[in-house]
Parts: structure tokens; sequence; C-alpha cells
């Protein structure tokens, strides 16, 4: 009895530190995401950590990557246009060296003379400066927890593209063990929770019990 309550002990610390490790990573990789990770309760709910078990640590690393990728891509996209408007600008006062870098290919005095003569010709075609694309503003979690089986990403910021990879990411979560990231399902006996058959059944859920049909839980 006395081994079996120590046996416990070691593993339930191990999942813990597990988990914690976990979550030093996703705030690490992610700083801008996560930075209100330790701020007040006044001012974000992430002060209370990540609310949800280790099994969704993939599903979250992912869809953080995905929403920061994106981020990082449209503000280079933005800036990149932001500097070639205003090496155009530029160049159409007489300044053509912040433009040539454009039409540079090589080196030497061959190929600066090629660039210099390509900005000209394109300046007497009528030169014009180049869309500049909005960018996403950074997403900023403002909670990460488990609620009816499912994982729930909540934050403020990103744009159309983050709103569904945060959904495609709570889709994932519903057949996704969220204690060890193993295919799992929902299962809605008691508490709502999304577990593979192993620890289904270490948790007294029954994983042979079909889940009720929508038309059925509306009515």
């Amino acid at each position: 009895m006395k081994f079996w309550c120590l046996s416990s002990i070691i593993l339930v610390h191990i999942k813990d530190s597990y988990e914690e490790r976990t979550r030093r990573i996703l705030c690490k990789n992610y700083p801008k995401i996560f930075r209100d990770r330790n701020a007040p309760m006044t001012h974000t709910a992430m002060c209370w950590g990540f609310e949800c078990s280790s099994g969704w640590y993939d599903i979250i690393n992912s869809m953080c990557r995905a929403m920061q990728s994106h981020i990082d891509h449209s503000r280079n996209n933005r800036a990149r246009a932001l500097r070639y408007n205003r090496a155009v600008n530029r160049a159409m006062k007489g300044d053509l060296e912040p433009l040539t870098k454009y039409y540079t290919f090589g080196k030497g005095i061959n190929s600066r003379v090629y660039a210099e003569n390509s900005v000209k010709q394109e300046i007497s075609n009528g030169l014009k400066l180049r869309n500049v694309p909005t960018a996403c503003p950074q997403v900023i979690a403002t909670q990460v927890k488990e609620k009816f089986g499912t994982l729930r990403f909540y934050y403020y910021g990103g744009d159309d593209y983050c709103r569904g990879v945060e959904s495609m990411a709570e889709s994932m979560s519903a057949v996704t063990c969220e204690e060890c990231g193993n295919h799992g399902k929902l299962l809605t006996q008691g508490w709502y929770r999304t577990l593979c058959e192993i620890h289904a059944k270490e948790q007294n859920y029954d994983w042979n019990t079909e889940e009720e049909d929508e038309d059925q839980t509306s009515e």
C-alpha cells in the first residue's frame, strides 16, 4: 500500500514537471504571444497559467507557430513596401542610390551602371509606388484553458487568418487526448473530457458510449 502511494506521488510529480516544462517552452518560443504570462490578474487571465493538460501541447505549439509566422510575414511585407516607396520618392528627387539596390545583380562597376540606367529608365516610364499591405496586429494571449472538453484560446489582435487557425486548433483538440496527445474523443459523461481509451478507463469514463447527436443535445 505504501509502495503504491509512493509510486503515485512520483508519477504525479513527473507529470507536473513535464507540464511545467512544456509551458515554459511555449512562453520561450512565443514571447510575443505570451508576453502577459506573468501580468497581474487585473490585466489578464494568463496569470493563472495554462489551464489544460499537456496532451494539447503540440496543438497549441502548431497554432502559435502558424499565427506568429503569419504576423511576422505580414509585417515584413509591409516594411519592404514602405522601404521601396521611400526609395522611389528619393529617386524622383534625384537621389538614385537607395533604389539602385533593387536593380543590382552581382558586383562591380558594370552592375552599378546597369542599375542606375535601369532606375532612370523606370522613372522615365512612370515609376509607381507599391501598394502597402496592412500588417496583422500581434496576437496577445489572455487565457488558455479547457472548456467543455476542448481547447479554448482567448486573445486579442490577429486577423481572419488567426481566427481560422484558432478555430482549427479547437476542432483538433476534440479528437486529441488532453492527457497524452494520442487520438481521443469527446466524452460527455459528467465532466466533458477528450480522452484516449486508456485514460478514459483510468478516469472511469465509458469509452464505448456513443456520443449524443447534436439535435438531441440542442433539445
